[in-house]
């Protein structure tokens, strides 16, 4: 459990990332939106026009199925995600391609 938490909050490993974004958004679509209001740390520093305001709150709306708030809120978010998905798409194949090698490992014979 402690190697676990480790590879998530390191996110050295695609099973790190891949677990601690899932975990993460589930967080962000558990939660209530005005919750995620002061999450910002540029906008808490005084800056309200830093490229990160509003991230949290336009991946919120885009889980909560609303593309056009969330590109009123912080277009960036679909740049992010641009970027992001492929990545975890990989880290996602990855993982399914060493399960399917363990898999058809023989098995030693003791």
């Amino acid at each position: 459990m402690k190697r676990l938490a480790v590879e998530m909050l390191s996110l050295q490993t695609a099973r790190g990332r891949l677990l601690t974004f899932l975990l993460l958004s589930s967080a962000i679509f558990a939660s209530q939106y005005h919750w995620l209001d002061h999450l910002s740390l540029w906008g808490n520093l005084g800056f309200t026009h830093a490229p990160s305001v509003g991230l949290t709150r336009a991946y919120w709306l885009l889980l909560h199925g609303h593309p056009e708030a969330a590109w009123h809120r912080n277009r960036l978010i679909y740049l992010i995600l641009l970027v992001g998905v492929p990545l975890l798409v990989r880290d996602f194949l990855s993982i399914v391609r060493v399960a399917r090698q363990n898999h058809h490992k023989p098995e030693s014979v003791l």
